[in-house]
C-alpha cells in the first residue's frame, strides 16, 4: 500500500521560462527604464569620441576592452563622411556580430542602409572593410542567441545575466532581445588586407547625432 503522504505530496511542474536580459543587468535597465536610458545615451556622446580617440592609438586595445568593443565605420547618409564609434559586440563561429540596445534608431545602422557597401570595423589595431547584414527573422535571431550564450557564457553573463551551470537554453526566454535589441553579422571583404586611411578619408568621431 502506497503511503498517504506519498499520494499527497506535490510533484515539481516544469521550471518556468527566465526571461533576458535579466533584472540588474545594463541591458535590461536601458531597454526598460526610460530615464537610466536617456543618462546613458547622453554619457555615450559624451565620451565616445575620446573612447575612440583611445582606441586608435591603441591603450583600450592593449587594456583587452577590443575583446568586446570594435571601432564601427559607416559612410554618412547625409554628409557621405565616415562615422566611426564605439560599438558592442560578440563572436560566434569565428563571425563578429554588432548590436545596439537603440535598435534601428542608431545612426550607424541608419548609415549602415543607406550606404551598405560602405563599411569598416577595426578590431585591436586592425582595420578591415567588411559586408554586414542585419538579422531579421526572429527564429534566426534566436539560433545566434543561443549559440552565443552557448560558446560564450562569461560574455553572455555580462550582457543578459545568463548564469553558466543553471540557466538552460530550453527555459531561456530571448523574446525582449529578439524584439528590441539590432544584431548585425559582419563579414570579412578585405581579403585579408588592412584597411589604409589618408588624410583626406580619416574617419570623424560620431557623436550620436551626426549622419
Amino acid at each position: 500500500m502506497i503511503p498517504f503522504s506519498e499520494l499527497t505530496r506535490t510533484v515539481p511542474g516544469p521550471k518556468s521560462a527566465r526571461a533576458f536580459p535579466s533584472e540588474g543587468t545594463n541591458l535590461a535597465r536601458i531597454l526598460s527604464d526610460t530615464s537610466y536610458r536617456q543618462a546613458f545615451h547622453a554619457r555615450l556622446k559624451k565620451y565616445n569620441p575620446l573612447v575612440v580617440l583611445l582606441y586608435r592609438a591603441g591603450l583600450l586595445p592593449l587594456l583587452g576592452v577590443s575583446r568586446t568593443v570594435m571601432l564601427l565605420t559607416t559612410q554618412g547618409r547625409k554628409s557621405g563622411k565616415r562615422r566611426s564609434t564605439p560599438n558592442g559586440y560578440f563572436t560566434i563561429g569565428g563571425g563578429m556580430h554588432p548590436f545596439s540596445a537603440w535598435g534601428k534608431s542608431s545612426i550607424w545602422y541608419k548609415n549602415l542602409l543607406a550606404n551598405p557597401q560602405a563599411v569598416w570595423v577595426q578590431v585591436g589595431m586592425r582595420q578591415r572593410a567588411v559586408r554586414a547584414s542585419v538579422l531579421q527573422e526572429p527564429a534566426e535571431i534566436q539560433r545566434t542567441l543561443e549559440q552565443f550564450v552557448t560558446e560564450s557564457p562569461a560574455q553572455a553573463r555580462y550582457l543578459f545575466g545568463w548564469e553558466p551551470g543553471c540557466d538552460r537554453l530550453e527555459q531561456a526566454d530571448f523574446s525582449t532581445v529578439i524584439a528590441r535589441v539590432l544584431i548585425v553579422r559582419i563579414e570579412d571583404v578585405s581579403n585579408g588586407k588592412e584597411t589604409r586611411y589618408d588624410k583626406s578619408h580619416t574617419p570623424r568621431l560620431d557623436r550620436g547625432s551626426e549622419s
